[in-house]
């Protein structure tokens, strides 16, 4: 599995799996990049960005992570709660993703970690479409795909 894909796999899963409060609010509908026209709402969108990191070793890299919330609810109050549910789940977060095929487990991504860099709300052009977003910065050692630069 690819770096990229172990990440959103994994996050995937945290924000849709991980706590039965947000997704009270949100069921399982997480997109990647977009959603569908007429999502019904709330729903969130994430996407994922990553970078070498001049002067590091090349199995690092730096990134960012994007969780839009969208909302139509007339006031701010669940899109602020589901806010909140989010930082207490992944602001400051550690972990490691990992794929098993067979019997055999293999680690794709080390030492992930993310932390909050911002987050605000955005105007949208229709009334009472409520849209805010959290931009995390991330972390890691792309293991699998530095094993496969390393065997050529």
């Amino acid at each position: 599995m690819d770096t990229i894909k172990s990440l959103l796999t994994d996050l995937w899963g945290r924000l849709t799996d991980a706590d039965g409060d947000l997704f009270s609010y949100t069921g399982t509908r997480v997109y990647n990049t977009w959603a569908p026209p007429d999502s019904e709402f709330p729903y969130l969108v994430h996407k994922i960005e990553l970078r070498s990191l001049p002067g590091y070793v090349f199995p690092m890299r730096q990134g960012s992570y994007t969780i839009d919330i969208w909302d139509d609810s007339p006031d701010v109050d669940r899109l602020l709660s589901i806010r909140e549910k989010i930082i207490a789940l992944l602001d400051e977060l550690i972990f490691d993703t990992t794929e098993t095929i067979g019997d055999v487990t293999t680690t794709i991504v080390s030492s992930c970690r993310l932390w909050l860099q911002t987050d605000g709300q955005i105007p949208e052009s229709e009334f009472e479409i409520q849209h805010y977003s959290l931009l995390f910065n991330i972390r890691l050692y792309r293991v699998s795909e530095s094993a496969s630069i390393i065997g050529r």
